[in-house]
């Protein structure tokens, strides 16, 4: 998407990711087609219908975690001493926190334990409006730095996120990189929301600050020296030409980086799994990826 969008295309963004992303879907506004088109589909049922019926599953421990402020979550084995971790940043268009979107995103920890054995950190971080931008950004350093102060090395780190925690992912690594902390070992964005800026609309948690700030939107960073990257996002979903273009330029500095577009595939359509067979192909996706990842630590040592 070029910068210059109009004000309706602004809206119809905000509305997508904001109903879709993913947990709070039973709050989406009546906005004319684009709720006509997600009702029609059953998106909104199937997400209510998985996350009413989940319950943590036996072999798996939630510990939820108040730490100077700041609420985390730890998805792990039961048992288990996880020397690797996954730092889950959810999405929301930086509006809805984890006690909105909870569930959703307790299933995907556990989702992400399952395939990778490493334990699963979720942060709810601070959320526009009352919380704008650097808010969210600050959340995600701190609960990368807790992983690391546990004693997990970055190299057995990867962040993860979808929406705006797909463009979150981002802004922080952009973040670390820039200011010489170590870098995780790799991530993965599910429909990045990575260009907050819009004409005639600024989403809340831009705030006071400039749309086109790489650390809010992450379209306009440069990708040097970063880690491996899979990019997964639907090929029917407005975000579309944000994971795209944010690819090029990763690919064009070098940067590894698997980039599916799941054709028929709306935002954040992963969160359907089991039921949606697209989500379980794009989860198994991510499996393969983490291996690969993990795999290369091990052989690096």
């Amino acid at each position: 998407m070029a910068a210059g969008r109009s004000k309706s295309a602004g809206w119809i963004a905000f509305i997508i990711i904001a109903a879709l992303a993913i947990g709070g879907a039973g709050a989406m506004p009546v906005y004319g087609r684009e709720r006509l088109l997600f009702g029609r589909n059953g998106n909104i049922e199937l997400l209510n219908r998985l996350n009413d019926t989940w319950q943590l599953p036996e072999g798996y421990t939630l510990e939820v975690r108040e730490i100077h402020g700041r609420t985390l979550e730890w998805v792990q084995e039961k048992g288990a001493e996880p020397k690797r971790a996954i730092l889950q940043l959810h999405g929301g268009a930086y509006t809805r926190s984890l006690k909105d979107n909870g569930v959703t995103y307790r299933r995907a920890a556990v989702q992400y334990a399952k395939l990778s054995g490493a334990g699963v950190l979720t942060v709810d971080y601070r959320v526009a409006p009352e919380y704008p931008y650097p808010a969210a950004l600050e959340d995600a350093l701190f609960a990368y730095q807790w992983l690391l102060d546990q004693g997990i090395p970055p190299e057995g780190i990867i962040i993860a996120g979808d929406s705006a925690g797909g463009g979150l992912t981002l802004a922080l690594t952009l973040y670390l990189r820039d200011n010489g902390f170590p870098l995780p070992a790799a991530l993965i964005t599910m429909s990045p929301w990575t260009n907050l800026n819009y004409r005639g609309w600024k989403p809340p948690y831009v705030g006071s600050h400039h749309a086109d700030d790489p650390y809010i939107s992450p379209m306009y960073g440069e990708y040097d020296s970063f880690p491996p990257m899979l990019m997964q996002v639907g090929g029917d979903e407005v975000l579309l030409d944000d994971t795209l273009q944010v690819a090029q330029k990763a690919e064009e500095a070098g940067v590894e980086v698997i980039q599916t577009t799941y054709p028929g595939m709306f935002h954040v359509f992963q969160m359907l799994f089991p039921d949606l067979p697209e989500a379980n192909t794009a989860w198994t996706e991510v499996e393969l990826f983490i291996e690969s990842v993990f795999a290369e630590e091990v052989e690096g040592k």
